[in-house]
């Protein structure tokens, strides 16, 4: 949805509206297809794997016509994913990309983004910014992080190295698969 990725010169390009149209379309059938008892839900990210502190361009009224639109095609939530979801959304403070589809969207919200931190999680649910947080790496590295919580135990921290040799494509298999 980004104006550096997509440079489209239909409906599906140029504006925010336009860039965002796709995904509401996708939304839309699936949301068709599966009926209104079916949970249907859309994450989203203003960062990029390849630039995690990428921001939308126009800041919070990109916000608001994206997340009306994912809304209005009839999403029943909407998970935000930033590297750090706790932080503001955009330069110069202000309220998280969560609360933003909060506010915007007005549908449940689910948080993620470094939020392993039992007191990083608490505080988005606390001040209202999330309805949910995910935890990604840090449940990876702690599969008992809800026990582990409770009980107020040290959590593992995460270590890249904990995804190898798995994740890890050596440059004589690259050389193999052309």
């Amino acid at each position: 949805m980004t104006e550096e990725t997509n440079q489209r010169q239909d409906a599906y390009g140029g504006s925010t509206e336009n860039r965002v149209r796709l995904t509401a379309r996708v939304l839309e059938a699936i949301r068709q297809a599966v009926g209104p008892e079916f949970v249907v839900g859309v994450r989203i990210s203003q960062g990029k794997v390849n630039d995690f502190d990428h921001k939308w361009r126009n800041g919070e009224a990109d916000a608001r016509i994206i997340f009306e639109a994912l809304a209005a095609a009839k999403a029943d939530y909407i998970h935000t994913t930033e590297y750090k979801a706790y932080l503001p959304a955009f330069a110069g403070g202000g309220p998280t990309l969560a609360a933003l589809a909060k506010t915007y969207g007005g549908l449940p919200v689910i948080a993620n983004g470094k939020l392993g931190e039992p007191e990083r999680a608490e505080r988005m649910l606390a001040e209202g910014d999330a309805d949910l947080v995910a935890i990604g790496t840090s449940a990876l590295v702690n599969p008992d992080w809800p026990r582990k919580v409770k009980a107020g135990l040290p959590l593992a921290p995460f270590d890249h190295a904990f995804l190898h040799p798995i994740a890890t494509i050596r440059e004589e298999e690259c050389a193999l698969s052309s």
